[in-house]
């Protein structure tokens, strides 16, 4: 309560002391244009962004593709891996269990 009083107090004075000033208008163009140009390099900043982001998506999911089909066509070459060595991983747990 006393600190809303406070402020209240606060506020009157600087109201008396402190006028409000009408800016040039010369100051308020420039002002409005280089905000205006400061927007501008934002929003060119962000589609950059944006367009590296979707392109690494399109990377990511390329690899991936590219992952899951050489892992679904290289399965003839491990059935005749493990065929291959089958034998001697029974000969193996043979030997082990004896």
């Amino acid at each position: 309560m006393k600190m809303t009083r406070d402020l209240i107090k606060i506020e009157r004075r600087l109201k008396v002391v402190l006028q409000p000033v009408t800016p040039r208008m010369d100051f308020v163009t420039e002002l409005r244009s280089k905000l205006d140009e400061e927007m501008i390099k934002r929003t060119k900043t962000k589609k950059v962004q944006t367009g590296l982001l979707v392109a690494g998506g399109i990377v990511s999911l390329a690899v991936m593709v590219v992952t899951i089909i050489r892992s679904l066509t290289s399965w003839p070459e491990k059935v005749k891996s493990i065929s291959k060595n089958l034998p001697k991983l029974r000969k193996r747990q043979q030997i082990a269990s004896a």
